[in-house]
């Protein structure tokens, strides 16, 4: 019955799909925005991580972020992976309406977008990262690039990065100075090697990528290193090196392999969180390692910003670099009132720093319209009972 319903649904969405094609032609055909820092010196962006919705795209994810970008007034908005839920959309039909739902709406916004994959945007479904990447190419809005395109092979197991590549930000809307830089980049999904297995990891290409690349930007400003910040999915396994290590009682401690975890000391508990585990690549896979090692090198990268972890949100600093987990936006896979968005905001005159802070999609649909407060209570309501016959069951399962 479900593989019926299923099929359905992709005929639908296909349909649905196949109609607006003109629109598409004339999006493919515009040029992309330039970005550059607004007449006060600054420019914004707005994390929005692991939508991770299926093929029909919630009315209170979408309300969510109408909301928080008439709040935070982005000069961009970068999607950080699980854009979509591929295993969500087992057919390719599926997949294609899940991404359209997703970049109709940033297209009506009308604020240039970019993106990055996670590891569900291609997981279990036919519909590749190449040619999703040809989908968000048909937006005028997208000012994502194909980039760099490389696989990694264990024995049967191959796995695809896909689209990493750079935004410079010009000084001015009229300028031709590079004035900071950012960095997008497939972290991949998971690993083909079963000797380690876990999620993916910034491939070697990727990295020598970054460095010619990072290398070509300083020559051109005049042997300094241009001041950048990184996007990704999966965070970097640097974070169990700057998290804090403490005993297994320790009040709030996450575990991963067999070791407890704190926030490190000094960083703001009221916003900041730590309420699960890092999941990055296997911490014993070396090459996981590489992307952050070549990026203290290269001495350019002031933060790299990623989701994946649903109800983390954290900044912490590691040898110079700051680590930044983003709360994820998700209506369709776990979270809970933590679920947000993060708002960045950089400074021209002042680029060894940034500004960031947290929106509460929570809030923002208190706050919002009558419609925005009768969908997010009927999904408490729906959640609580759930949650009460998990309950139930749960203690008939345990005995």
């Amino acid at each position: 019955m479900k593989k019926i319903v299923a099929l359905l649904l992709s005929a639908i969405m296909t349909f649905m799909f196949i109609l607006p094609g003109i629109a598409f032609e004339d999006g493919a055909d515009a040029a992309k925005k330039r970005l550059a820092f607004r007449d006060d010196g600054k420019f914004t962006i707005l994390q929005v991580a692991d939508i991770q919705d299926d093929a029909l795209l919630s009315n209170l994810a979408k309300q969510s972020i109408r909301n928080a970008v008439e709040k935070s007034k982005p000069d961009l908005i970068m999607l950080t992976g699980d854009n979509i839920a591929g295993y969500s959309c087992g057919t390719k039909g599926l997949a294609k309406a899940a991404l359209k739902a997703v970049m109709d709406l940033f297209e009506d916004i009308g604020v240039p977008v970019a993106a990055v994959f996670g590891n569900h945007d291609d997981d279990n479904t036919p519909y590749t990262k190449l040619e999703q990447i040809e989908q968000y190419e048909t937006y005028s809005c997208y000012v994502g690039e194909k980039g760099v395109v490389c696989e990694a092979s264990a024995g049967k197991n191959k796995t695809m990065n896909a689209g990493t590549y750079n935004l410079p930000i010009y000084d001015s809307e009229g300028s031709d100075k590079v004035a900071y830089n950012l960095w997008c980049i497939d972290s991949g999904n998971y690993n083909p090697d079963d000797t380690y297995g876990g999620y993916g990891y910034v491939m070697p290409e990727q990295v020598k990528w970054y460095v010619e690349t990072s290398n070509a930007l300083k020559a051109a400003n005049g042997g300094n290193p241009v001041p950048s910040i990184a996007f990704q999915h999966i965070a970097p396994p640097q974070i169990f090196k700057a998290l804090k290590e403490v005993d297994k009682n320790t009040e709030g401690a996450v575990s991963h392999g067999g070791k407890y975890y704190t926030l490190p000391d000094g960083v703001d508990r009221s916003t900041n969180w730590l309420l699960e585990a890092p999941c990055p690549p296997e911490l014993n896979f070396e090459p996981g390692y590489a992307e952050i090692d070549a990026m203290l090198e290269q001495g350019d990268v002031k933060a790299v910003f990623y989701g994946h972890d649903h109800i983390n949100h954290y900044i912490v600093p590691y040898e110079g670099i700051d680590l930044v987990s983003s709360a994820g936006i998700t209506f369709h896979s776990y979270n809970d009132d933590h679920r947000g968005f993060r708002v960045i905001t950089l400074d021209k005159n002042n680029t060894d720093s940034y500004d960031s802070y947290y929106l509460s999609a929570t809030d923002l649909l208190e706050n919002g319209s009558t419609m925005d407060k009768i969908s997010l209570g009927f999904k408490n309501f729906i959640d609580a009972i759930v949650n009460f016959f998990k309950g139930i069951w749960d203690k008939i399962s345990n005995g």
